[in-house]
């Protein structure tokens, strides 16, 4: 008798058991749906921001279409929204965007300065014919200016950081362009 009502008590156990360990499982597969749509939100947000100011500072692209005003503007853009989305993603992709930045910008010359930018711009003063003299305050000085190649370098980690978050593994590489040879 103890044990046809032990065997029906035991099955709607492991049956209890069963369905809590499927909808925690279930539960976490849509937590991680969820975070991953929200990466790639930010992805789609964050990329084109980060390609723009590739092109800036390695002279390829629409380098030539961005005054260095948009370009800290384009700065100020990038951190409000990689700070923000620092939490859903691992520490080694925030880290990939500091480095980034770090490399583009000069930052905390002062009380209420802006950051300035890493890139030579005597090149640039020639190509604008608009070019506002108050642009030239934008710049760091010659012995402090990035090499675009490492920019080229950082901004392949912080796409490699972005594939990996997402769940890409084998993330294509396309060329970034060459670094001109002339740039003054």
């Amino acid at each position: 008798m103890a044990v046809s009502v032990l065997t029906p008590a035991a099955i709607a156990i492991l049956g209890i058991y069963i369905h809590r360990v499927t909808k925690r499982f279930e539960d976490s597969q849509w937590k991680s749906q969820k975070l991953i749509e929200k990466r790639i939100a930010i992805y789609d947000d964050l990329a084109p921001e980060f390609n723009d100011l590739l092109c800036y500072f390695t002279f390829v692209g629409c380098w030539k279409d961005l005054t260095p005003s948009d370009v800290v503007s384009l700065k100020r853009k990038i951190d409000k929204r990689a700070y923000l989305a620092a939490p859903l993603f691992p520490s080694s992709f925030f880290r990939a965007c500091d480095q980034f930045q770090n490399l583009c910008f000069s930052t905390y010359g002062g009380w209420g300065t802006d950051a300035r930018l890493r890139t030579k711009y005597e090149g640039r003063k020639e190509i604008c014919k608009e070019w506002l003299s108050s642009w030239d305050a934008y710049f760091s000085d010659d012995e402090d200016v990035a090499d675009p190649e490492k920019i080229r370098i950082a901004y392949r980690e912080i796409m490699q950081e972005f594939a990996q978050a997402i769940g890409v593994e084998e993330a294509a590489h396309p060329p970034t362009g060459s670094v001109p040879g002339n740039i003054r």
